[in-house]
């Protein structure tokens, strides 16, 4: 028997719970606090290289992809100087995140896919 509907979409990441996006807070709402319950290594397949998951659901979102430029940043808040950043270690940024809470900000960002400006989320360092 071969592979059910329900493993692919685990083996490659797809579905899972709601992520916040930037357009998801209001026009009026510039940033927003979350509470880390996990940082985690996003599947292969997934364009992000991790996935915070909220201690308490925000705009009814339960986690937000973290692209490079987040993950960086949450090695800075963790300790590590901007040089040490790409070399951190996951596994030390991922322990203390956990339970942590952050102040995300929303930013107009070029989105190449579009062609236009769109809101981003960004951990305020």
């Amino acid at each position: 028997m071969g592979k059910s509907i329900a493993d692919i979409k685990t083996e490659r990441g797809i579905g899972g719970p709601p992520m916040l996006h930037g357009s998801d807070l209001p026009a009026k709402v510039n940033s927003v606090t979350i509470i880390c319950r996990e940082l985690r290594e996003a599947p292969a397949q997934f364009k992000s290289p991790a996935i915070m998951d909220f201690g308490k659901p925000v705009y009814d979102k339960q986690c937000m992809a973290v692209n490079l430029t987040n993950l960086r940043i949450l090695a800075s808040l963790a300790g590590f100087s901007e040089d040490e950043a790409d070399s951190a270690d996951f596994d030390v940024i991922a322990k203390k995140c956990d339970g942590k809470k952050f102040t995300v900000v929303k930013t107009l960002v070029m989105n190449p896919k579009l062609g236009k400006m769109t809101p981003s989320l960004f951990f305020q360092s």
